[in-house]
């Protein structure tokens, strides 16, 4: 499949690179000023668990670079893996020149499906979410791939009638089997929206213990520092709750629905295996102004709704403080 990924940051090159593995033929869109760093291509240094089983990938990557999108390229899908805050921007333009391809939203979504709506029609896109992550510094990608990756209808639950319906759904089954077949676990979700918007709240609470501990390693090693992060983070379920997401069978939810002095422990043994700190570390040094964004947008959105939380609310300064930081971290 000839596949075009938007976007040269950690998500869309490790995808990128996984998907060029398995056969297709690859091209990474980045912005001109990118051209030159992308030249001779970037390291690679990931741990790789697709398949379930450990690999240790230390490689030169060098995809093909383009600068532009045009609906005569030929381009079957396109991966869509920029920062969420630059997603409403791309995609005016995006929409014409897609031509026949479908879009895979491969990032952060925390606005909804309106705005894409506005520009895609529900049998152009499929809604997606990445176990991945990493950083790159000095032209070195350091994460990981986790094996998996979260996949759902553009109907995300709210199922239309007649072809939308069918070409939505086998736009779906399309790319379940191309990711199945790149040795990932595809994960269907019934109700991505409302998915994507409980993965934001919970990655919200670890960039608040991470920013007030100066380091997701750190941050970790505390059990009060886990514990406080949790009681942001129960703050920040219930913004979704009070968008109208349903907690209950939301599995990213499970550990702010508990009692933090009874998880803490269980959660901080979790976040110090060895695929989170390879995903999060050094994360804040990288793109601290893509952690600060996600933080504010979730914030705003529980102010408007009159939501309280005090705990949540009690991060800002140390947020704003990692991005000052960033450079000396």
């Amino acid at each position: 499949m000839r596949i075009l990924v938007f976007g040269g940051g950690v998500i869309g090159t490790l995808h990128a690179w996984a998907l060029s593995r398995a056969g297709h033929d690859i091209s990474v869109l980045v912005r001109p000023e990118q051209v030159t760093r992308w030249s001779d291509g970037i390291d690679l240094q990931i741990l790789d668990l697709r398949g379930r089983r450990r690999r240790d990938v230390a490689e030169r990557f060098r995809p093909r670079v383009v600068t532009e999108l045009r609906p005569s390229d030929g381009v079957e899908l396109v991966v869509l893996a920029v920062r969420h805050t630059q997603t409403p921007d791309i995609l005016p333009a995006l929409a014409h020149n897609l031509g026949p391809a479908t879009v895979l939203f491969l990032n952060h979504n925390w606005r909804g499906l309106d705005f894409i709506d506005a520009c895609l029609r529900k049998d152009q896109y499929v809604l997606g979410a990445p176990r991945a992550g990493g950083s790159i510094i000095d032209n070195v990608l350091d994460g990981a791939l986790e094996g998996g990756i979260m996949l759902g209808s553009s109907l995300s639950g709210n199922p239309l009638r007649g072809e939308v319906t069918d070409t939505a759904e086998q736009n779906l089954g399309r790319l379940t089997a191309l990711f199945a077949e790149a040795g990932f676990r595809p994960e269907i979700q019934p109700d991505m929206e409302h998915w994507l918007w409980v993965h934001f709240a919970a990655t919200t609470a670890w960039i608040c213990g991470a920013a007030r501990a100066r380091g997701f390693a750190s941050f970790t090693r505390s059990n009060r520092a886990v514990y406080d992060a949790l009681h942001a983070g129960r703050e920040a379920m219930q913004i979704c709750a009070a968008r109208g997401a349903d907690m209950r069978f939301a599995q990213n939810a499970r550990p702010f629905l508990l009692p933090p002095s009874t998880v803490a422990p269980a959660v901080r043994v979790m976040l110090r295996a060895e695929l989170p700190q390879r995903v999060m570390n050094n994360y804040g040094r990288y793109a601290p102004v893509d952690l600060y964004e996600i933080y504010d947008d979730l914030v705003r959105v529980g102010e408007r709704l009159d939501v309280s939380m005090p705990c949540l609310s009690s991060y800002r300064n140390d947020v704003e403080r990692m991005v000052e930081l960033a450079p000396t971290l």
